[in-house]
């Protein structure tokens, strides 16, 4: 059986050059070939009269015949293309009106050139016994998403679109809801509210209550009808589990994990189902690499429309491979990026729990303090830091947020360790102003 070549179109390739690469042709190529990849054009001598034309775009001399063959010539490329005859040959194609077109066909070509080769590897993969299944499975989504994102199209836009959606009265916002998800604090949940599209840091030492404050976020989204994903990278699936039950049927985690609950509890789980189907945890091993976690996290938004993501927690994300002379903040810099793209790409409500620097405890802690990387702080939108002042009170402080209100507010909180609950200790909501009661724990009291 003959063996089928790759998709290709080596007519439209040479009829791309010839357009771009004609007398007048510069306000095209300027548009296009900053789009363009070797990889979207099989012919070798196509490739190396890309990079040739770039090169002069990047100079500004003018594009011709001549000054492409000089530019070849300069970089020893002259012979690829079989020199002033072969490029004439190339270039001697018929130009088309609409060079748009044949840059849609050649990348299409190329993605599926793309999708073909990862699946060869796949295939591979799959018959090597060794190998993880859902390794695989896991870097296949992964590497189809980055096919998928490398195929859009970012376009730029006139001004004159200003007047067109005001003329329309349309909101100056993305399709979809802006609130990605809830504190179950009033005060925040008035003052910064957990943005969609974006992603939010949440900051402290350990001990002061991040992963209990995630439990909280998670089940009041839920019960707003939000659908929660919950990753944890530091906690088992049961202890994550008994968490979460114990905020719902006011339980103590300890009083969980020793099966020393009554029937009260479990109709108090029962009567919140509502709650319950709108919530998925995963216990993922520390050390997993992002690109594993971002396949979970698109599978999870494909096939249960997940809009909020809890992450637990950031340091221990697996570091990508850096080149020689980059450091482990330039990699936790990579994931902080990517976090940020699958926020935007996704639409989702995105919250980041992140490890403060020891010297943090005990004191307000500032954008510094972040132990591993900056960038979640640089790259959020909503950045929340929790501490426990001198006098017992647990604090929030508002260190950025993205239209700017109440940044640099901070807030007392009331945190019950028992039953993973956080409230406002002095209501600031524009509904109430009547102070709570904050109470006294004793060490028992705190989660295991």
């Amino acid at each position: 059986m003959t063996k089928k070549p790759p998709p290709q179109d080596v007519g439209a390739e040479r009829a791309l050059l010839t357009t771009l690469c004609a007398p007048g042709a510069e306000e095209a190529a300027a548009r296009l070939v900053p789009g363009l990849q070797r990889e979207d054009f099989m012919v070798p001598a196509h490739q190396v009269i890309l990079e040739a034309l770039r090169a002069l775009l990047k100079t500004g001399i003018e594009i011709s015949l001549v000054s492409i063959l000089h530019e070849l010539e300069a970089h020893g490329q002259a012979n690829r293309v079989g020199g002033v005859a072969g490029l004439a040959d190339i270039l001697g194609a018929e130009e088309v009106a609409r060079p748009e077109v044949l840059v849609d066909i050649l990348q299409a070509h190329r993605r599926r050139r793309e999708v073909m080769r990862w699946a060869h590897q796949a295939y591979l993969r799959a018959e090597d016994t060794t190998d993880d299944p859902e390794g695989i499975l896991h870097d296949t989504q992964a590497e189809m998403a980055r096919i998928s994102r490398d195929g859009r199209r970012d376009e730029g836009e006139s001004w004159e679109e200003i007047l067109v959606q005001m003329a329309a009265h349309q909101p100056f916002r993305r399709p979809g809801p802006e609130r990605g998800g809830w504190w179950g604090i009033p005060s925040l949940d008035e003052t910064c509210p957990i943005p969609a599209g974006e992603f939010t840091t949440l900051g402290a030492r350990p001990g002061i209550g991040k992963t209990a404050l995630l439990t909280q976020i998670a089940i009041e989204s839920a019960r707003r009808g939000i659908k929660v994903l919950v990753l944890t990278l530091e906690l088992p699936k049961l202890t994550m589990r008994a968490r979460l039950a114990s905020y719902l049927a006011h339980i103590s985690v300890t009083a969980l994990k020793r099966g020393d609950y009554q029937s009260s509890h479990i109709d108090a789980v029962g009567l919140q189902a509502n709650v319950l189907e709108m919530g998925r945890t995963h216990a993922l091993p520390a050390g997993i690499p992002w690109a594993k976690i971002e396949a979970l996290i698109r599978f999870e938004q494909a096939r249960h429309g997940i809009e909020l993501v809890l992450l637990d927690q950031f340091d221990k994300i697996g570091r990508p491979p850096v080149g020689r002379g980059s450091s482990e903040a330039y990699a936790f810099g990579a994931v902080s990026t990517s976090i940020l793209e699958v926020s935007k790409d996704l639409g989702i409500g995105f919250v980041l729990l992140c490890q403060l620097k020891g010297d943090a405890q005990d004191r307000e802690p500032t954008l510094s303090d972040h132990a591993d990387s900056d960038r979640p702080a640089k790259d959020a939108g909503v950045i929340l830091h929790l501490w426990r002042a001198k006098n017992g009170e647990v604090k929030a402080k508002l260190h950025k947020h993205r239209d700017g209100s109440y940044v640099g507010k901070v807030f007392s909180l009331d945190f019950d360790g028992r039953t993973q609950h956080f409230r406002d200790l002095v209501q600031e909501s524009s509904l109430t102003s009547q102070p709570a009661q904050p109470r006294l724990y004793k060490p028992e009291d705190m989660p295991l």
